[in-house]
């Protein structure tokens, strides 16, 4: 085993060791909160007990417990903590001691944080406990942490005398770390009190309040610890709402409520004291609530939160359900936790000051239907839907209702599946369920997403006007909603705006009309976002580009260049450039080179290969002969998978290898695959394709195939565009002499 002192006498190999699990540590304590960082600490624990390094397996073992905790998972917490015991037990004086003594004294908060279970049993709690204490004892260190978790779990049990003799044995041990003007103290030490003697609570918290200079009449929301002082008078209040002093409680709230605001005090304050307090103010009663009810995890723990935001929301609609079903869980919670503790002194609690003045009313028939009551997610979605959803306008992903994340994510996940779709009615049947699901969550994130996806679908099969619809539909959420939805989410309708104008523009089917209208919109969302507007510009481009309108295309580019050099963290500059290339290579080859040039230089292994490809391209254009067998050699490197060069378009290929006596049938059969759906924005490929098939003479009939469809997709911009330039293009580069392309449509 390593010691931590001996971290300076370790050798490079083992040095190099340990300092990557210290990095690797450090990069978990930051990741989110979620059910993924549990599976990653127990790998972690795995690497630490294989690298023999006890330190860091107690850390990890702690993450674990906290993270497990905020996933309201207690059993499993509490099983974290315990082997966390075991290793301070067993390699204590291998372990850093600042954080031996941190974490034998965190036993007080984890045992608070376990207690609030009802399904987490008072023996296992207990058991910890005592595993605290022998380290303690056998360590020298400050026992009042141990003294705390008993005096909770004491008062647990109903049992007001152990509770008291427990607070009365840590006072006297006269505890640096445990003063009786801690705030922090005074926030563990008085609720414990207030559980069997409220004026007793009521008495004691006024003395420390002056003890810490906090005069109740004359709060200062300017002070540097004006957090913990919201968070005691709150208390405070709270003991005068239930002491009947309502108008004492009146004014420490209102001073409160405009010394820092509702939301913040909705944020800051403990809810089980702060609803309560603001029962005459129902306005801010509900900021609160809602924000309770975001963040509690709608099961049998937190009965006195569950209490607190059921009697609100009775008060404020006596018939409505979703009071009721808060009642009845509150009331299941103090039964467990009755259960637990072998007492009533929750259920007493309930009826003596909770329920006190409520009017009566038949339970919801949703509580204790089986196969719903019953599932706590299920249960938990219901009582949301029964208020919180609906009084929500949208919510974000990435702070949903604790209760049901795991829905929101579940829902996601199915979003994605759109693009795997076999056909459009299979698309169209899971969008329309996505859809309706999004709308029962009111999740921004999907109701954005789901358009988005589906569109992208119909774009990849040549369904334009489905795409350019369902584009639509995601701008309007996005603009209606900017902030709620996800910024990976966001980023991908950022991206492929720029294609879904390029897919518009070379469709005939889609009017002009429509696709300025998407740009419109599109310039009205980058605004609401502070997204790119690179993107933006970089479809103007794409319409002047179609319109064989050199000279706006030229300065569209100038802006669109200083604006990627701006936006470069927001997007991705070089795939970017790429598409400048595509654009400026008919009218300004050299600037085209340029840029290519800067792309091989920089960019990933497929923007490097389109760029060099495109350098072979302009190299066969100029007459440079090496530049088709560079290219031929550039697509040997990946055994001739032309879709290993990102977003090069195809034609490049075939007309960069086209010299004398190439083969082209492998590439030709390769870019038709990739080209089957048909689109419109095919369009050069179908042209390069079909004139060298119909070269080779060879009698291929997707040859004269190609020329029709190309003939019949130039007729269709011909008449849309009010001009004849892609029919006359396109003949002169790829059929030349060929009248067909000369008649109008």
């Amino acid at each position: 085993m390593i010691a931590y002192s001996d971290l300076g006498t370790l050798d490079e190999e083992q040095q190099e060791r340990i300092q990557s699990l210290f990095e690797r540590s450090a990069t978990i304590w930051d990741l989110p909160e979620d059910e993924g960082k549990i599976e990653v600490w127990d790998e972690f624990v795995e690497d630490c007990e294989r690298a023999s390094f006890p330190h860091l397996i107690a850390s990890a073992r702690f993450g674990q417990y906290t993270t497990l905790v905020k996933a309201g998972l207690a059993g499993r917490a509490l099983d974290a903590y315990a082997k966390l015991m075991q290793v301070i037990h067993r390699h204590g004086d291998l372990i850093a001691p600042d954080n031996v003594d941190r974490m034998l004294g965190s036993v007080a908060t984890a045992t608070m944080t376990l207690l609030d279970d009802p399904t987490v049993p008072l023996l296992q709690i207990t058991r910890v406990v005592d595993l605290v204490e022998q380290q303690v004892k056998q360590r020298g260190t400050d026992i009042v942490g141990v003294y705390v978790a008993r005096a909770a779990v004491a008062a647990a049990t109903g049992d007001a005398d152990a509770t008291f003799d427990w607070i009365s044995r840590w006072r006297a041990v006269g505890s640096e770390e445990w003063r009786p003007d801690s705030s922090g103290v005074i926030q563990m030490e008085v609720p414990l009190i207030a559980r069997f003697d409220v004026p007793r609570a009521t008495v004691t918290l006024e003395q420390r309040l002056r003890m810490l200079d906090i005069d109740p009449e004359q709060f200062d929301a300017d002070t540097n610890d004006a957090s913990t002082v919201v968070r005691l008078l709150t208390m405070l209040a709270f003991f005068y709402v239930h002491e009947g002093r309502r108008g004492d409680a009146d004014r420490i709230v209102e001073q409160l409520v405009a010394g820092v605001g509702i939301d913040r005090l909705a944020t800051e304050a403990v809810t089980d004291y702060l609803i309560p307090v603001l029962e005459e103010r129902p306005a801010d009663a509900l900021v609160a609530v809602d924000h309770t009810l975001q963040n509690l995890h709608l099961d049998t723990s937190d009965w006195e939160a569950l209490a607190a935001v059921a009697r609100s929301r009775i008060l404020a609609n006596p018939d409505g359900e979703e009071g009721r079903l808060l009642q009845a869980l509150a009331e299941e919670a103090a039964t467990a936790q009755d259960a637990r503790g072998s007492t009533d002194i929750h259920r007493r609690e309930l009826n003596d000051f909770w329920w006190v003045g409520l009017p009566e009313h038949d339970r919801p028939a949703l509580v204790g239907k089986r196969g719903v009551w019953d599932d706590v997610e299920e249960r938990a979605e219901r009582i949301l839907a029964a208020g919180w959803l609906p009084r929500r306008r949208a919510v974000s992903l990435d702070d949903p209702p604790i209760s049901i994340k795991h829905r929101y994510v579940s829902l996601l996940g199915e979003t994605m599946d759109l693009l795997a779709t076999e056909s459009a009615d299979e698309a169209t049947d899971l969008k329309e369920r996505l859809t309706a699901r999004a709308e029962q969550l009111k999740c921004a994130t999907s109701r954005y997403c789901i358009p988005l996806l589906h569109g992208l679908r119909a774009g990849q099969q040549a369904q334009t006007g489905t795409l350019v619809r369902d584009f639509e539909r995601s701008q309007l959420e996005l603009v209606t909603n900017a902030g709620l939805i996800t910024d990976s989410i966001q980023a991908i309708g950022e991206r492929f705006f720029a294609v879904t104008v390029e897919q518009a523009v070379a469709d005939p089917e889609i009017p002009w009309v429509q696709i300025d209208d998407l740009i419109d919109r599109e310039v009205r969302v980058r605004e609401t976002t502070r997204g790119p507007a690179s993107h933006v510009l970089l479809a103007r481009a794409e319409i002047a580009a179609h319109r064989d309108d050199a000279e706006s295309l030229r300065q569209i580019i100038a802006r669109l260049q200083r604006a990627v050099a701006e936006e470069e963290e927001l997007l991705d500059r070089v795939a970017v450039e790429l598409e400048i290339v595509r654009l400026s290579a008919r009218y300004a080859p050299q600037f085209a080179i340029a840029v290519a040039t800067r792309v091989a230089d920089t960019g990933a292994a497929e923007q490097v290969r389109a760029a060099n490809a495109w350098l072979c391209w302009f190299g066969a254009q100029q007459g440079d002969v090496r530049a088709a067998p560079a290219l031929a050699h550039l697509l040997a490197t990946v055994d001739g998978d032309v879709t290993e060069f990102g977003p090069l378009p195809s034609w490049v290929l075939l007309e960069g290898l086209a010299a004398p006596g190439a083969e082209l049938g492998p590439v030709i059969d390769a870019a038709l695959e990739e080209a089957d759906t048909g689109s419109a924005s095919d369009l050069l490929v179908f042209a390069a394709a079909g004139s060298a098939l119909l070269a080779q003479g060879k009698g291929d009939p997707r040859g004269p195939e190609l020329r029709e469809k190309v003939i019949q997709i130039t007729e269709g911009l011909a008449s849309r565009n009010g001009d004849r330039f892609w029919s006359e293009w396109i003949r002169d580069r790829w059929y030349p002499g060929d009248q067909a392309f000369e008649v109008s449509a």
